[in-house]
Parts: structure tokens; sequence; C-alpha cells
């Protein structure tokens, strides 16, 4: 096997792509590293079991010391919590468990003073059925709001206007007796659709933003936006041609969610101009904020260009390729040869785990996992996230390399998890308490008797005070990486050639600008692999890195990695 794609290949590659100018660099977002902290699970400081926002405050020196970007914190308005935050009904507060206005607005000024931007989840495609907006639209056929959701008259039968069914399971309206109208809902019926069309809907949405905007956030992760709207005409989906789609999120392998192709209800041309408003509305401040746009249930990696292109649309977009593609380098290489063809002037961050999926080490990684190497995984999987051209999005708890625990369904909290167990068994894996200290109770997430979801046995032998003590821990292997990649230009905006996979299980993708390039290599397989060079190619002395060449080539330990400069 040998590398036959050289460096003046790779150069003629850069020659085809569009250029980014100076000016476009210094767009903080691309190429930036950005923190989820998932607040209900991220410090709870007053007890209750549920983390807060004072609990990221004070550990948000935990967050900076990382070296990330930017901080992106996860719903905290007042919410009936029926599907934890994503079901508002007041995107201008805080709800009780997560603290006060007042508490927020000190976790932006210490996160600004720690050279952190602040992103918020904002949720523009559903509200909760307790909204003040709904429940004046549900009242009648007659009044300020009527339109401000999407409402659809009976079938001839009575039944539902269409076949479209809830990623959550089953039908995807609800029947409305005081309008004696069906509502839409995409997820759970109490997170009715809003009608983003209807120009004073889409208005008072963006007023919602601007007041979280007008204190100084500096942008927002914006939530399920191949929903912000569906075909106007309501019509039904066709039936997908395989058993299951294969861009199904998640839901098990009975969902019905799969067993349609989601022409009308996602991803429709009417979602343009809708985002187009949004884009024009955080223009409009000095300088400039931030959106990124959740993709799922759609092909994503197809479709980000559209979302993304031309300065109109969101800044940038994160989706579930990565999350869901199987976990070999054949895959992998593919997909990521897709995005580099498809999004052209777009862009793209790379996502591998979040708080609605498996942790990544136990995903992309299970094959070194299970055989007891979840560090040295835990770390190739953080390599190959923030060297590949987008950026990434880093969920808490990855950087300690926290494996995916196993509850029993008498500890789950998802109501999605509730509806489709055996098959899905939910998103609370992921959410469990981040783990502080090994032997605190509870690992120092709560003083409290009763966390919301249990601490993993698992997680304690990773809590940070563990990884503190360990230079080699996957905790500060990030850290120095994170350091030494702030250096590297080319890694944040840089051009990108992914080799064909017949390098397997080596995967192989150059990054490069006009006169440099910088090949990342990465072996995905429990043995040692040895992978012919031609003359020229240099290791760089980075973190965690393979840092020598050997006669004929180089040698790559199992799941170890290397950057070479030509």
């Amino acid at each position: 096997m040998t590398m036959s794609t050289t460096r003046e290949t790779v150069l003629a590659e850069f020659a085809k792509a569009p250029k980014l100018e100076p000016p476009v660099r210094a767009e903080w977002w691309r190429g930036a590293a950005i923190y989820e902290a998932y607040v209900r699970s991220f410090r709870d400081t007053n007890g209750d079991g549920v983390g807060d926002l004072r609990g990221v405050l004070e550990k948000l020196d935990h967050i900076a010391g990382l070296g990330v970007d930017a901080l992106w914190l996860s719903p905290f308005y007042p919410s009936p919590q029926k599907d934890f935050g994503y079901d508002a009904v007041d995107y201008r507060n805080v709800d009780p468990s997560a603290g006060t206005l007042d508490d927020f607005l000190a976790l932006l000024k210490a996160a600004h003073a720690r050279g952190l931007k602040l992103l918020m989840d904002f949720i523009p495609a559903h509200t909760s059925d307790e909204h003040p907006w709904f429940q004046e639209s549900r009242s009648s056929r007659e009044n300020a709001r009527a339109e401000w959701y999407v409402w659809a008259d009976a079938a001839p039968d009575g039944g539902p206007p269409n076949n479209w069914l809830s990623s959550f399971g089953g039908g995807a309206w609800q029947w409305e007796p005081r309008r004696s109208q069906y509502y839409y809902h995409p997820f759970l019926a109490c997170q009715p659709a809003l009608n983003l069309r209807k120009p004073e809907a889409l208005e008072a949405v963006i007023q919602d933003m601007r007041f979280w905007l007008d204190l100084g956030v500096d942008g927002f992760r914006l939530d399920a936006v191949q929903c912000l709207a569906c075909d106007p005409d309501l019509r039904s989906n066709p039936p997908s041609p395989r058993s299951g789609s294969p861009i199904l999120l998640g839901g098990g392998p009975n969902n019905p969610f799969g067993r349609q192709i989601h022409l009308f209800d996602r991803d429709v041309p009417e979602a343009l101009p809708i985002i187009h408003a949004l884009r024009a509305a955080v223009e409009s401040y000095d300088p400039p904020r931030v959106l990124i746009g959740e993709l799922a249930d759609v092909d994503s990696s197809r479709a980000a260009e559209k979302y993304t292109a031309d300065g109109q649309g969101f800044h940038t977009v994160y989706d579930f390729d990565l999350i869901n593609t199987p976990a070999d380098v054949a895959s992998l290489a593919s997909l990521l040869r897709l995005r580099d063809e498809y999004l052209r002037s777009g862009w793209l961050y790379n996502v591998f785990t979040n708080h609605d999926s498996l942790r990544a080490v136990s995903n992309l990684a299970a094959f070194a996992s299970d055989k007891g190497e979840t560090a040295a995984a835990a770390r190739m999987l953080l390599f190959l996230q923030f060297t590949l051209k987008g950026g990434g999005a880093l969920f808490q708890g990855e950087e300690l390399g926290l494996p995916h625990p196993k509850l029993p369904r008498e500890q789950l909290q998802d109501p999605w998890g509730l509806a489709l167990w055996p098959d899905f068994q939910g998103r609370d894996g992921g959410r469990t308490p981040m783990p502080w200290e090994a032997e605190a109770s509870h690992a120092g997430f709560t003083s409290g008797d009763s966390p919301w979801l249990p601490v993993p046995e698992i997680h304690r032998p990773l809590a940070v005070d563990r990884q503190e003590q360990d230079p080699d821990s996957t905790l500060n292997f990030l850290r120095r990486f994170l350091a030494w990649r702030r250096g590297q230009p080319i890694l944040k905006w840089g051009g990108e050639h992914v080799h064909e996979a017949h390098t397997a299980p080596l995967l192989v993708y150059d990054r490069f600008d006009q006169n440099t390039v910088l090949r990342c290599m990465i072996n995905f397989s429990m043995d040692e692999r040895l992978l012919p060079l031609e003359e020229g190619w240099r290791c760089l002395r980075a973190p965690g890195c393979v840092t020598r060449l050997a006669r004929h080539g180089l040698p790559l330990p199992p799941l170890g990695f290397a950057i070479l400069r030509a």
C-alpha cells in the first residue's frame, strides 16, 4: 500500500476550491472549538439534583482551560420540562430550576472575561403547548394568533390530514376540540409546530432572539432547523423503498418514522426565506452574531450547503451523519469525501456526539472500547474531530472520554426512550451528570440525595479530579492538543482532501492552503500498521501524535495518529 497523492496533487485540489480571504478567516466561528454544556447535568449548586447556571459559572475555568473558543448552553427557558427545556413557555426568562436572569448575566460576563463566546440554544420551530401563544391559538379559529401554528382540518374520514409521523413515534397530528382541527407536532404532542410562514409569528420569534442578543449573547445554536417549515399543501410523504430510512435519527429499527421519505415534513424550500430572515436579524448587530443550525432527519451532508452558502443562510450547521455512520474507515472516508463534494462554499461543524446521542467512544470506536482501550480510542476521536475541516462541537464529558452507560428502564427520564423502549433506550445515557470528583457523593455533581439522573459507576474513575492528576489523561491530552491547534491556521480554515478508502484501516486526509500540506493519519484498528511514504514528509511534534518515521515509512500503533508536513 502506498500513498500516491503528492503535495502537488493536493495543492491542485486547493486551486479548484473556494478561496477564503483574510477577512473571512477572521470570523471566529470558522474552525472553532465549541463546548456544549447540558446545564441540567453539568453542576448542581443548590442540592435539588438538577444542574443550574451557577454550576456552569462555578466550573467555567474547567471549560476555558480546555482551550475552546465558545460555550454553548442547552435550553434553560421556563418550561414544563416534558422534553427538558426543548418545550419552552417563555423565551425571555430563566426556568427556576436553572436559576435567575441575574445568574445568566453573571455567567455571560464571566465567559467574556475569559475570552469565551457564549451561545444559547434556541428553539425556533416549536413551543410548548403551554406557551401563551399556543394557548391563544388553540382557543378558536378567530384570534390574533390563530395562524401562528400549523393547523389543518380533518380528512374526510375524520382522521389526520395526512400521513406525517413524529420522530418520537406515532402520528404527528393532535386533535384540538376547541377549533375542531388538528395541529402538527414533529416531535412530542406537547411541542406544537410554529407556522413561521406567518410574518407575525416569525417576527415574534426574532424579537425573542433579539432579547438575548441585546444582552450580549454571541449567537445561537438553533434546534431542528429541518422543521422550520413544512409543505403548504400538507402532502403525504411517500413510503421509503427500504425497510428503514438510512437517515433515521435514533428511535430504533422499528420506529415507523423511518418508513417514510420525508419530502414534505422536513427540509422544504419554504424554509429558506425564514432562514434568510433569521440571518438578517443577527447581521444587524456589530459585530454580527452567529447562527449554528442543527440539521437532522434529512440527508444533511448533501443539504448543508443550501443552509449555509452565500452569506444569507446560517453561518454553519452541524448534522448527525458522523454520529450515525458505521464505525469503519471505508464508510467514514466515503462520508467525508461526500461532504467535501457537496459543501463547497458552505460550512459544517464536526459533531461526534451530543445530548441526543450515544457517547462517541462507545459508538464510533466500540471495537476498541470493548477491548478496554477506551482512553486511547477517545484520544483518537478527539484528534479526528479537531483536525477535520470545519471545527467541532464538543459535548460535556467527551474531554474525559466517558463511555456510554446502560440505564435500566426504571431510571429513564427521556420521553423518547420511554415511548420506544426496548428498541430505543433513549438519550439519557449521554445526559448523566458530569463526574467531577471520583470519591464524592454523586461524583461531585450535587450535594443533594437524588440527582435527576444517576451517576454511572463506570464514570467515577474518569472524573475530572482523577484526570487532572494524570499528565497522560484524555483531559490533559485535549488541553495540549487544542493549545497546539491554535497555532495551526490550516486546521481551522484550510482545504481538505480525503484519500480513497483503500488505505483502510488507516484513515488519511490532507489539510492544506496555497503553500502547505498537512497530512493526517489515523489507525482505526487494534494492530500496528506501517504506512509507506514518499520522501519529503516529516512528522510534526503535535501532542499525542507519533513523531518518528521508520526506515520504510510511518509506524502507527493501535489507535495511533500522526500529522506530517510536506
